[in-house]
């Protein structure tokens, strides 16, 4: 790990036009509209050593993100490079892998969706540390497609092809000069459970798995206790869960963590009980108007089709919290309003409202994001709070 105090921060547009794309990024705090105070450090997924960093997409936790009517469709990476100096050009991998079918990503070549490699860090003449903030698309007319053709053309069962647990991320060359005097890392959240001097990062309830893994080859995988300012490109609208914790300074300013506090709350009461926000980001449609809506844990996926005289729209995607019409298995309408620059938050529970007794409860969040202008909603993700 390395403190990273000063920061040179210069965006790099490659083939993905951020207006045009979401990084679904899992982090506790938004680095696209929010100043990052809760930056642990900058590191490497294994130090010096070569190692993939993968965040993961568990089903666990989070469904349709990238839907795009019953399979997923990836753009590209979002990723912050720290580079230790930024006149020396880096290497580095995009890579987009299935898991195995136990636990942890899959290294072998045929676990690959994707692999872009020998990228290089964008020229500079500047010997100082610096950040490169990076918008990079795979090219791809389309998006990278990852779906089962048959689930898709019946739409009762559309997520056959979709792998549970799907890993994004960047793959980084062994690098002995890192951090002493060049070589190139990525921004990070440590996790309490990190045991690191950070001040700032992750504030997870007490036993949560951790969210990251490094990626090795010819040695084991394994898990890292930390997020990374790292995510795929979709052109579905986000959701995140947020938790409040107002004893803890972990954030390093005011607002809700958006990763691990939101997917791991501690409502137990000894002594934390947090508080519970969701927020919807949309770059496509920045003042769209929002239906928030839940369900105790995730239901099975029902889809509205494109064209139905029951709503005023178009949707794109699939619920994941239940029937929007009447039914038995009708979704909880929670809150409505309008995207304001792309982000609208929602109060779930203040802190100390939650009681001990909800813990060991899953509750699952999805929102619809409806572009007035063209007449399209789309579905965003769902995410499930563990309570």
């Amino acid at each position: 790990m390395q403190l990273f105090p000063s920061l040179s921060a210069i965006a790099c547009l490659c083939a993905a036009v951020s207006a045009q794309v979401n990084p679904f990024v899992f982090y506790p705090q938004d680095p696209e509209r929010q100043t990052l105070t809760c930056t642990s450090y900058v590191g490497r997924p294994d130090v010096a050593n070569a190692a993939e960093a993968l965040m993961e997409l568990n089903s666990e936790h989070f469904r349709g993100v990238g839907d795009a009517n019953g399979y997923i469709r990836l753009f590209g990476i979002y990723h912050w490079l720290a580079d230790e100096k930024l006149s020396t050009t880096e290497y580095y991998d995009l890579v987009v892998r299935k898991g195995t079918a136990a636990n942890g990503p899959d290294m072998s070549a045929a676990a690959e969706l994707l692999r872009i490699a020998n990228l290089p860090s964008p020229p500079s003449t500047n010997p100082a540390r610096g950040t490169w903030i990076l918008y990079e698309g795979f090219n791809i007319t389309g998006g990278l497609v990852v779906f089962d053709p048959t689930g898709v053309a019946n739409h009762n069962d559309p997520f056959v092809g979709i792998p549970d647990r799907l890993y994004v991320g960047v793959g980084l060359p062994a690098n002995p000069l890192w951090p002493a005097t060049d070589g190139h890392s990525l921004f990070r959240a440590d996790m309490l459970g990190a045991n690191t001097p950070a001040t700032v990062g992750e504030n997870e309830r007490l036993g949560a798995p951790h969210p990251t893994w490094a990626g090795k080859q010819g040695v084991p995988s394994f898990t890292t206790p930390w997020s990374y300012v790292l995510g795929p490109f979709v052109t579905s609208p986000n959701l995140h869960i947020g938790g409040v914790d107002p004893l803890s300074s972990r954030l390093g300013a005011p607002g809700a963590n958006l990763a691990m506090n939101g997917l791991h709350p501690d409502v137990g009461g000894l002594p934390r009980r947090d508080g519970l926000i969701v927020r919807v980001t949309d770059n496509l449609a920045p003042f769209g108007v929002v239906a928030l809506g839940g369900a105790v844990g995730f239901q099975v996926p029902y889809y509205w089709p494109w064209s139905t005289s029951t709503l005023p729209f178009g949707l794109i995607g699939y619920s994941f919290i239940g029937d929007i019409g009447p039914s038995a298995n009708q979704a909880n309408p929670l809150a409505a309003g309008v995207l304001v620059n792309g982000v609208k938050e929602f109060t779930l529970a203040l802190p100390n409202t939650l009681p001990a007794s909800m813990v060991g409860t899953d509750f699952a969040f999805q929102a619809i994001v409806w572009d007035v202008n063209n007449g399209i909603a789309e579905w965003t993700n769902a995410q499930e709070t563990h309570l």
